[in-house]
């Protein structure tokens, strides 16, 4: 299944992370007004540009948030969890998170820490429980940034979200080794979604915001008409 997804992905709670410095704690691009964000959180090294073109897609109205991950490290999904919801005060009231790889993590533990405000939920090719190998992890250094293990144990600490719309985008890998494992993990993400649905984005590879970002956005689109 591992060959599914790039190899850094092969690797408790919030208030156990230890802050990043407070010169460096991440930032929030919002645009548009509104009560109701959607808020875009980026893969490992990765950042708020990857979903330049999504936001784009949506209509000019939709209120939309990327946010632009610390640059220091360790990082861990627990802690940029935490910086995110700091930096979503005052930014709105309810939002609709929208993950990408290892944002994943971060979906399911900011879903979990403020579930009041959680409208919906967008797992684009995250990261899941079946991936979580700590004999495999990447150590953390200057070129990769993330304790993958902390991160993994941190996210599986918390439940997944429910009782709200949730999708999971899935890239294209029909026939490789592994596939209906990877599939079958995946289709987890939304078990507690009100709808869960499960998409495999065809043409793509694990990077969608970059070669399908028409399907993110029109996936966004259809979680925002059921509000």
């Amino acid at each position: 299944m591992r060959r599914l997804l790039p190899a850094l992905l092969l690797l408790s709670a919030c208030s156990t992370v230890r802050p990043a410095p407070a010169a460096d704690m991440g930032k929030l691009d919002c645009r548009n007004a509104g009560e109701l964000a959607v808020v875009f959180i980026p893969g490992a090294s990765r950042g708020a540009a990857d979903w330049d073109t999504v936001r784009a897609a949506l209509n000019p109205e939709v209120r939309t948030c990327a946010w632009e991950p610390p640059r220091s490290w360790p990082r861990t999904a627990g802690n940029d969890t935490r910086l995110l919801l700091d930096a979503l005060k005052g930014q709105a009231k309810r939002w609709v998170l929208v993950g990408h790889s290892y944002g994943g993590l971060v979906v399911r533990m900011a879903s979990a820490a403020a579930p009041e405000s959680l409208a919906g939920a967008v797992f684009v090719d995250s990261v899941t429980q079946d991936q979580f190998d700590p004999a495999q992890a990447w150590p953390v250094s200057e070129t990769q940034h993330i304790d993958w293990v902390r991160s993994f144990r941190e996210a599986m600490d918390v439940e997944l979200p429910h009782g709200v719309p949730v999708l999971a985008l899935v890239a294209d890998h029909r026939g490789e080794p592994g596939w209906e494992e990877n599939l079958a993990s995946q289709s987890k993400l939304v078990v507690g979604g009100t709808p869960g649905e499960l998409e495999v984005v065809e043409r793509t590879g694990h990077h969608i915001p970059r070669d399908r970002p028409d399907a993110i956005a029109a996936a966004v689109r259809r979680l925002l008409a059921v509000h």
